[in-house]
């Protein structure tokens, strides 16, 4: 019940919410919040149904890859010093190896012919590709002398051997991991529970009768976005301005969901009651507005070890927003390694130039292109935080902190869209 999952909260009057912080202070606040928040539980799902989720167990081999030593190409294998004496003459075949036989020792002064992925039989140290050799009278020679110890033999282990570490707990698992797994003899994995999202777009412009009716777009782009990262998200639209109404759909997302958004409605309009019926639910307040653009507005709350994050209603700011600290919250919440972010700015040459408010942390919108073998960031224009078009152009965001500039041909780092 939700009068249990806000027992532990703390009543907004007893507690004064930082306002209007900085950009860095607000993702420390919402970091130092996250440690005391735990992680998803853990479930096991076959490994068919394993991309997309973020490992919960480290994989360590079970056994070498290769499991032998196995032949690289189609040809012949043989021993060098064999061949080598035989001289024009060449080897004797004695027989054919092909992948999933289990080949008796090579015999003194005789080769045999070897398909690729076959193991390589006991006493070879050879394999000639089959295009530098010919057959004359059931014996193979060398077209030209290139036959060496270990020449196209993969040896056992040489990717990885019994005991290594394969996969990380914190891994998002994609389609390049999956093939380890199930080498291994994995039919089943732990992996972190897919977190559940509850969306709630509010306001009366969005009801089927208003007389202004508005197409409500948060909730479809928030939706597919946090899909995208591997949350079961359900969509709510409260279309009126009662806080009654608002307070029910809030009421029951906190008992459904692991994360609330919200929407709109957090400005100091009359008809802006997030933010009071968050409070009368038992809703602490981590900070309220940031000193950013666009999101200026963005307030992150939390119900018990439940966060809320209270986004502002224009599209364009919404989506940054949910960039900048859904989406980077969600991953930590699913157990995913997080040291891996930071790699993933792409560095480039800006083509514009740029200058932020004393006091305010811009993140504009790029598109990163190569050409001539430079990287180039362009800026993609827009006409404000409710642009939709714009990012549908742009790759990321450029983040130019406060009361500092970016001139055109300095170097600068991307934020790539979580797409």
């Amino acid at each position: 019940m939700v009068g249990s999952l806000l027992a532990s909260a703390v009543p907004e009057q007893t507690y004064t919410a930082p306002d209007m912080v900085a950009y860095d202070e607000a993702q420390a606040l919402l970091a130092a919040c996250m440690q005391n928040i735990p992680l998803l539980a853990t479930e096991f799902v076959s490994i068919t149904q394993a991309s997309g989720r973020v490992l919960a167990e480290d994989i360590r081999a079970v056994m070498p890859r290769p499991e032998a030593d196995i032949s690289a190409m189609d040809g012949y294998a043989f021993r060098c010093a064999d061949m080598e004496k035989a001289g024009s003459v060449g080897l004797p075949l004695a027989g054919q190896i092909a992948a999933g036989d289990a080949p008796p020792p090579l015999k003194e002064g005789v080769a045999y012919s070897i398909l690729t992925g076959a193991r390589i039989p006991a006493g070879a140290d050879c394999v000639v590709a089959q295009e530098r050799t010919s057959i004359t009278g059931g014996h193979v020679y060398l077209l030209e002398q290139n036959a060496r110890n270990g020449l196209n033999i993969r040896r056992s282990g040489e990717e990885f051997c019994k005991g290594d570490m394969l996969l990380e707990h914190g891994q998002k698992l994609d389609w390049r991991h999956l093939p380890l797994l199930a080498h291994q003899g994995k039919e089943q994995v732990s992996v972190y529970k897919r977190p559940k999202i509850c969306v709630v777009a509010n306001g009366a412009e969005f009801g089927a009768t208003a007389t202004d009716a508005r197409t409500e777009l948060n909730t479809q782009l928030l939706a597919t976005m946090l899909q995208s990262e591997g949350a079961l998200v359900t969509r709510y639209v409260c279309g009126s301005d009662s806080m009654e109404d608002l307070h029910k759909v809030l009421h029951q997302c906190a008992q459904e969901a692991d994360i609330l958004i919200t929407t709109g409605g957090i400005s100091v309009g009359q008809t802006d009651h997030v933010l009071p019926v968050l409070r009368q639910m038992g809703g602490k307040c981590l900070f309220r507005r940031i000193k950013m653009r666009p999101g200026k507005p963005i307030t992150v709350m939390q119900l018990g070890q439940k966060m809320v994050f209270c986004l502002p209603g224009n599209p364009g700011a919404a989506a940054i927003c949910a960039q900048l600290f859904v989406v980077p919250f969600l991953r930590g919440l699913m157990g995913e390694k997080q040291e891996k972010n930071a790699s993933m700015l792409i560095e480039g040459q800006s083509s514009f130039s740029y200058v932020a408010a004393s006091d305010t942390t811009c993140f504009l919108p790029v598109h990163f292109i190569e050409d001539k073998g430079e990287n180039l960031i362009n800026l993609v224009p827009s006409v404000g935080a409710s642009d939709i078009l714009c990012l549908t152009r742009a790759t990321g965001l450029v983040k130019i902190s406060a009361g500092q500039s970016l001139q055109a041909g300095e170097m600068c780092k991307m934020i790539p869209f979580a797409v």
